[in-house]
């Protein structure tokens, strides 16, 4: 497995999660059904866990010999993916009713706070990548980081509703799970975010497949 194989990976389950998740929102009589909800919840973690393997690998394979603010910027990246993946193998645990996370964890706080300090992480990794890149990446790879950063920046504002939301009312729920016209009126900003950063994945696949050698 190399950085490029696992980007492609990466790209495929990002929009297998991504459109469950859509249409699981606009239709979430779907999700009454247990295996449904099992599947959702599996595909959801795997691609976290992808997404994890991304940053490791681009931190090995891409950052290694690069300017150090990268590294740092990729390490940043992981301790973000991180983050995620604990809210997901939570949730995947108690889908599964696998009894391994301590309960001193099961808090909702968590849920609030983790996915928008993930997203701020995602956010300063994209800003120091734009930063530092080489004639090449800068002619193929300049307008989709930038995408990218716009993108975060969405998930950003909606992760800090859920966060308002959570200290406001003393209850947790995603926005898919709040009232229809929240869940409703949020998707298309969901869409439209996860368009813009699975635009970048797509370019620096392409990057990778044309000057992979190179780095």
């Amino acid at each position: 497995m190399d950085l490029k194989k696992i980007t492609f990976l990466l790209i495929v389950s990002f929009i297998a999660s991504f459109f469950m998740r859509t249409i699981g929102t606009i239709f979430p009589i779907i999700f009454q059904n247990v295996y449904v909800v099992k599947a959702a919840i599996a595909v959801h973690t795997f691609f976290i866990g992808v997404q994890l393997l991304f940053y490791g690998y681009f931190l090995r394979e891409y950052a290694a010999h690069r300017q150090q603010i990268l590294r740092a910027g990729s390490v940043l990246a992981i301790m973000g993916s991180c983050f995620v993946a604990f809210i997901y193998i939570k949730t995947f645990c108690l889908v599964f009713e696998i009894d391994i996370i301590p309960l001193s964890l099961i808090n909702h706080h968590f849920d609030a706070i983790l996915p928008l300090t993930s997203s701020l992480l995602f956010m300063l990794f994209f800003g120091i990548f734009k930063k530092v890149q080489s004639q090449e990446e800068h002619r193929m790879l300049d307008r989709p980081t930038t995408s990218a950063i716009i993108g975060i920046g969405i998930f950003i504002v909606l992760h800090v509703i859920v966060l308002v939301h959570f200290m406001v009312f003393h209850k947790f729920d995603w926005l898919e799970y709040m009232s229809r016209n929240v869940a409703l009126g949020t998707t298309p900003f969901l869409v439209v975010a996860a368009l813009f950063i699975l635009y970048f994945y797509i370019k620096f696949y392409t990057f990778l497949c044309l000057y992979g050698n190179k780095y």
